[in-house]
């Protein structure tokens, strides 16, 4: 057994989320080998019941978002996903289609503050800190995550409409 299969059974016994510093430690190897190893088994993992996630250098494994319908079903839970507002809608299409996208840039599109959406989807886990812009301030640059794509039932950006496209079609415009 190798040491992904090792790392797995250590996260599903463990609890919530454990430290990647301690598996390194553990396994006494470096903690950029074991993010590397972790990246391929939560790689392998993507498109199963159970998902591998890395958070605030944590990582623990999830119920997979796209199977939220039928966990929702089995469980005869009735609450359904909280919609969007209109304003969270607008940032969290700003990310996905120009993301990595900092905070500024949001604001400078929409004209308006974006830090409490902005936090509000990092809290629902749509969209995450992905590095920092080379300019002053290092401000964040925030992508959308897997979670978001579940919500709206797909599996990559790739499969978002083409923006451009659409608004051809509202404003009666040619795309062509």
């Amino acid at each position: 057994m190798d040491i992904k299969e090792r790392i797995e059974a250590i996260l599903f016994i463990g609890d919530e989320s454990i430290k990647i510093k301690e598996i390194a430690k553990y396994f006494s190897i470096s903690v950029i080998e074991i993010i590397e190893v972790i990246d391929k088994l939560k790689e392998e993992r993507k498109y199963t019941g159970i998902n591998v996630e890395i958070k605030d250098e944590k990582v623990y494994l999830v119920t997979n978002p796209l199977c939220g319908e039928t966990i929702n079903l089995f469980f005869n839970q009735e609450s359904k996903p909280k919609k969007l507002s209109k304003a969270a809608l607008e940032v969290v299409s700003i990310i996905a289609y120009k993301q990595p996208v900092t905070k500024g840039d949001i604001e400078a599109i929409r004209g308006v503050a974006a830090d409490s959406i902005v936090n509000s989807l990092e809290e629902r886990n749509f969209v995450r800190v992905c590095g920092e812009k080379k300019s002053q301030g290092r401000p964040k640059l925030y992508e959308v995550t897997e979670n978001f794509l579940a919500y709206l039932g797909i599996k990559t950006v790739e499969e978002l409409p083409n923006h451009t496209a659409m608004r051809g079609e509202v404003y009666g415009e040619s795309t062509n």
